[in-house]
């Protein structure tokens, strides 16, 4: 029997078998795997059906400890045979209806066990730690992948909003008059690494003349005669030079680091406040037509071909700009925060709007279909005025002021932002896509590194 060790097991133990220091259970058996993938279905294992797969005879008592241990951090509860066998009398009698098998028994083991199961925080870490897989090498690539994806996705989406343009050059404002430093707007290590990247003050090729330059200084000072006038010095004061030495190596390490990034600093700023200028003067004439364009849409007009052509070309030279920048991390979650702020306004007023409508019994869907691509038009109540379709003759008779003032707000937003309200929908989608995706696949990254 499994609870009780046998004397071959003793003399095995004393004699220190070849199999001591084996594993506990060989998982590769097909009645371990059966027995180990029923027993997790139904939350234990009886002692008998355990003695099935582990003869006492092959195992040694400690050896069989450890597994009864290994099965208890696995959630798998060791019980008797007797237990079983109660705990499906009382179900009977509780006039519980259990199917037969290991469904009526896994029904009826008894309060306390579930509750070890499923209460316990470890037992429950360690079994959803469990069901993931461990990562291969090309799986973390995989994932690395689509984290970058995701990201590109984020990035490309902030690049077409021209809240990103106006941050812009409010953040080279900063720069010029010293309010900010160069290295809180861009990533400077990312923008060395980039494909015009450099190696940069103090980067790898700067060390390897460095070590060649000691080197040849080394070679000459290592003679006989400096190494003979070399003065000696006792253990204590090895020990004290030894301590302050690692104090000066941080202090020093942490000097370097800072003279490396205002190296960096002092060699990128002239090419990334061109670039920010070059934004500047772009969206300056960019912010004129968005304006007329607005505007236009709320004369329910449209821009010349010229002006569109135009419009076309002066954002595509912006974007081309902003994507070339390696923006500070912090800076686009500020970014993606301000965009997510002005969208959730929208979608206050706009679910206002919608549970007005629906007060009149307007359809839901026919309401998104009138309103959905003419948030600016000025003619709207009007045209909705006179439809037919139930509710919208009582919805705009009675709350027309209400209606105005929302789409006013809708409108204002609009102008803000300098996009039509449609467009504005893309870039928050296409932003928010690009985050999900992100999101998912660091989760997953991080489950898998702490499996």
């Amino acid at each position: 029997m499994v609870s009780k060790a046998t004397k071959a097991d003793e003399e095995q133990k004393n004699s220190g078998g070849e199999n001591a220091d084996g594993p506990l259970i060989d998982l590769s058996d097909a009645a371990v795997k059966k027995m180990i993938r029923t027993a997790k279905k139904r939350g234990y294992v009886t002692y008998e059906e355990l003695n099935e797969v582990l003869p006492s005879e092959q195992v040694s008592s400690e050896k069989i400890e450890d597994i009864m241990s290994m099965l208890s951090d696995m959630g798998i509860n060791v019980i008797e045979e007797d237990e079983v066998e109660d705990s499906q009398e009382e179900a009977a009698e509780g006039g519980e209806l259990v199917a037969a098998g290991t469904t009526s028994v896994a029904k009826a083991t008894t309060a306390k066990e579930p509750t070890d199961r499923t209460d316990d925080p470890v037992r429950m870490y360690l079994r959803e730690m469990g069901s993931v897989e461990l990562l291969s090498r090309e799986g973390e690539i995989a994932i690395a992948k689509r984290i970058e994806a995701g990201r590109e996705a984020m990035i490309s989406g902030l690049c077409e909003s021209p809240l990103t343009f106006q941050a812009i050059i409010i953040w080279r404002d900063e720069l010029n008059e010293g309010n900010v430093l160069l290295r809180d707007i861009i990533d400077l290590e990312a923008t060395y690494a980039g494909p015009d990247g450099k190696a940069g003050p103090g980067g790898a090729n700067d060390d390897d003349e460095d070590d060649d330059d000691d080197a040849e200084t080394g070679s000459s000072d290592t003679s006989p005669a400096a190494n003979d006038e070399a003065p000696a010095k006792s253990d204590s004061e090895g020990e004290s030079s030894e301590g302050n030495g690692d104090s000066d190596d941080d202090d020093d390490d942490e000097f370097e680091a800072n003279v490396s990034l205002s190296a960096m600093e002092a060699e990128l700023k002239p090419t990334v406040v061109e670039t920010f200028d070059n934004i500047a003067d772009n969206y300056k004439k960019l912010r004129r037509l968005q304006d007329q364009l607005v505007e236009n849409k709320l004369a329910n007009t449209t821009l010349s071909p010229s002006q569109e052509r135009r419009y076309k070309k002066l954002k595509e030279d912006i974007i081309v700009d902003v994507k070339s920048l390696s923006l500070n991390q912090n800076r686009i979650e500020n970014l993606v925060a301000q965009l997510y702020d002005i969208n959730k306004s929208l979608m206050g007023y706009e679910g206002r709007l919608l549970r007005l409508a629906d007060s009149y019994n307007v359809d839901r869907a026919d309401f998104l279909k009138q309103y959905q691509g003419f948030e600016l038009d000025p003619n709207w109540l009007r045209k909705v005025a006179n439809l037919s379709s139930r509710g919208w003759k009582n919805f705009v008779a009675k709350d027309k002021d209400m209606i105005r003032e929302l789409r006013q707000e809708i409108q204002t937003l609009a102008t803000e932002t300098g996009l039509e309200i449609t467009e504005f929908r893309k870039i928050v989608a296409m932003v928010q896509k690009g985050e999900r995706e992100a999101r998912i696949a660091k989760k997953e990254m991080v489950e898998a590194n702490l499996r």
